[in-house]
Formats: structure tokens, C-alpha cells, sequence
């Protein structure tokens, strides 16, 4: 990777290549670490239990029935939550931007999915109004390029249909740039899934930017950069932590 990107550019690069080299040298130990390193149904098992958590919960919330919808998951690595997504979705389409962690994906053979790498900043080849439902977790807080993740935010608005619903998690923490490094201020989250709860008192940490520890987005920057795109927001779970989650419907 190179030492000091300067572009948008030379981060997408950069990104590519990390995560390729993450890929062929262990993908579990990136995507769900340090749990499931070298065991694929404990690894699988894992994602269906964020899948649970974090999708059926959304859908009932927004009234959406996903049988013989239209399903795309962005940052979808090897398939962790892809192969339970699928199960209940008619269509499935998982992208990445990794070639290698598409490779692999695409390997374990589901039947009503697709992936396909992209470019890191958005998804080209997937048609304009042609998803019910895009979904990303665990992706956005390894982008180091605020600008990458918003141009994902538009393209999220150019391939849901009208009325189409959406789930973005991302670090949702107060932050200033220091060059290659962020100041970020927020809190932890405590406790199960269950009964989870924010902490009393905020944190304050140096964070230095690279393929692995990314941008935050603001609590208020996310919602008026979806709504800026014509993405009204209806749901935001956990802000100022780093499991905030932005969702709503596509006007």
C-alpha cells in the first residue's frame, strides 16, 4: 500500500490490495477475527446470527417482506452472511472489493446468489432502480475515504427502486481529521445483544487511518447526506458509537 495516499484513488488501490492479500492469506481471521480463523461452519454460524440480529428486526420494523425480493449486500467478503440472506430473499446480489474475497464467495455455490467485485467507491453493473434491499455492516468503518463511502450512500439511492428499504452500518463517531490521522469521540456500547446499552462516559482516541481503520460519518452527516440523495431516514440505532446504523426507504 502505498505510504501516503493523496487521492481517492490511491486509497481505492490500496484497499483493492490489502484486502486481496487478506483474502488469500486467511479471510475468516479479517471478516469475523479473531473468533472462527480456521472454522467454516462456526464462521457461517456466526453470520447467521448477525444476520438475525440485524435484518429480520429491520424488515418487521419497515413492514417489508422479502420473499421474491431483490437483495444487495455491499462489502459481502466470503459469503458469511450471504449464503442466510439469500435463504430468504428471491435474488441476491453480494459485492466487494476484492476480487479474491468474490473468488470465494462464489465458490461455496449458492444457488439464487451472485457476486461481483467492485471498485471500492461504487456498483457498477448493478442496474439503476433494480434492488428492494441494500445492506452493509462491518465495511464502511475499514473505508479510510469519507468520499468512497458517500459515493456509496448515492450509489445505494441509484439501484434501489422507489420504496426500496436500506441498512447502513457504519462508525457513527464525532471526528477531525488530523491528515493521516482521525481525533474520534464516542461511546461504547455494553452488554448482550439482548439489552444493549451505551456507557456513561465518552471515549477520545487517535485512530490512524489505513485500509483496516477507516472514516467515521457523524450521526447528522449521515442523515443529511441520505436525504441529500433522496433517501429519507427513518431508523438510526446506536449513534456516536461504532454500531450506528442508518436505514430508511428510497422516496
Amino acid at each position: 500500500m502505498p505510504d501516503s495516499p493523496t487521492s481517492s484513488k490511491d486509497w481505492l488501490q490500496a484497499i483493492r490490495s490489502d484486502w486481496d492479500a487478506r483474502a488469500k492469506e486467511n479471510p475468516r481471521a479479517y471478516i469475523n477475527w479473531p473468533e472462527f480463523v480456521d472454522d467454516d461452519e462456526a464462521f457461517f454460524a456466526s453470520g447467521l446470527q448477525d444476520y438475525e440480529k440485524y435484518v429480520p428486526t429491520f424488515l418487521k420494523k419497515m413492514q417489508f417482506e422479502p420473499r421474491g425480493k431483490a437483495a444487495l449486500e455491499i462489502g459481502c467478503g466470503i459469503g458469511r452472511i450471504a449464503r442466510w440472506m439469500s435463504r430468504d430473499f428471491g435474488k441476491y446480489i453480494g459485492v466487494d472489493v476484492s476480487p479474491e474475497m468474490v473468488k470465494k464467495a462464489a465458490s461455496y455455490g449458492l444457488g439464487n446468489a451472485e457476486f461481483h467485485a467492485v471498485s471500492g467507491a461504487d456498483l457498477a453493473g448493478v442496474a439503476s432502480e433494480s434492488m428492494d434491499f441494500v445492506f452493509s455492516f462491518a465495511v464502511f468503518q475499514h473505508v479510510p475515504d469519507k468520499n468512497a463511502i458517500f459515493n456509496y450512500f448515492a450509489e445505494t439511492a441509484r439501484v434501489l427502486k422507489h420504496g426500496g428499504i436500506f441498512r447502513l452500518h457504519m462508525k457513527g463517531l464525532w471526528s477531525a481529521s488530523l491528515g493521516r490521522f482521525a481525533l474520534e469521540v464516542g461511546y461504547t456500547q455494553k452488554g448482550g445483544a439482548a439489552n444493549t446499552r451505551r456507557s456513561t462516559f465518552p471515549f477520545l482516541r487517535v485512530r490512524r487511518l489505513d485500509t483496516w481503520q477507516g472514516q467515521s460519518i457523524r450521526p447528522s452527516e449521515a442523515v443529511a447526506k441520505c436525504e441529500s440523495l433522496g433517501l429519507e431516514v427513518l431508523d438510526v440505532e446506536a449513534p456516536w458509537t461504532t454500531m450506528m446504523w442508518v436505514g430508511g426507504r428510497k422516496k
